[in-house]
């Protein structure tokens, strides 16, 4: 199951920012599936893939402590990834053409949540495995988020 948590540590640069981690593992389901393979789409940056916010983006709403996560592409992207479009009946909140790959909710701390960056790094997780686990493997420098902008103005 997709998990979202807020941690530190991802970010060699600065090792105390907080980073907003969504997990995701391919077979799971459609919008893991879809979400977990974005990375195709990235392009590399430093020790981390950048998403284009061209072709998709992260949606987040915190209300109280619970965070929501909706991650979100066009359907040409899934065409890309051999994705059935019909899969994915719910739409961006920002663009109605976006389609919904991924919501993900999880209480955390408004304080916490307010010093976390704008972007959402996704890690792809085989099934099973818990967002800790695939958290402490990214720090070490054992996988490489793909990192989603917020969605575009």
């Amino acid at each position: 199951m997709a998990e979202l948590v807020l941690c530190t540590g991802l970010d060699p640069d600065d090792p105390e920012s907080v980073t907003l981690v969504v997990t995701a593992a391919e077979g799971r389901t459609p919008g893991e599936d879809a979400v977990a393979r974005l990375g195709a789409y990235g392009y590399e940056g430093d020790g981390c893939l950048y998403f284009v916010r061209t072709d998709g983006w992260a949606e987040r709403r915190l209300d109280g402590e619970l965070l929501t996560v909706d991650i979100v592409a066009y359907p040409a992207v899934l065409k890309g990834l051999e994705a059935d479009a019909d899969r994915f009946p719910e739409r961006s909140a920002a663009d109605p053409e976006a389609l919904r790959l991924l919501r993900v909710s999880a209480r955390v701390s408004p304080g916490t949540y307010a010093r976390a960056a704008d972007s959402t790094a996704v890690l792809t997780t085989p099934a099973g495995t818990p967002a800790e686990e695939v958290v402490a493997e990214a720090r070490s420098g054992g996988s490489r988020p793909l990192i989603l902008a917020p969605r575009p103005e």
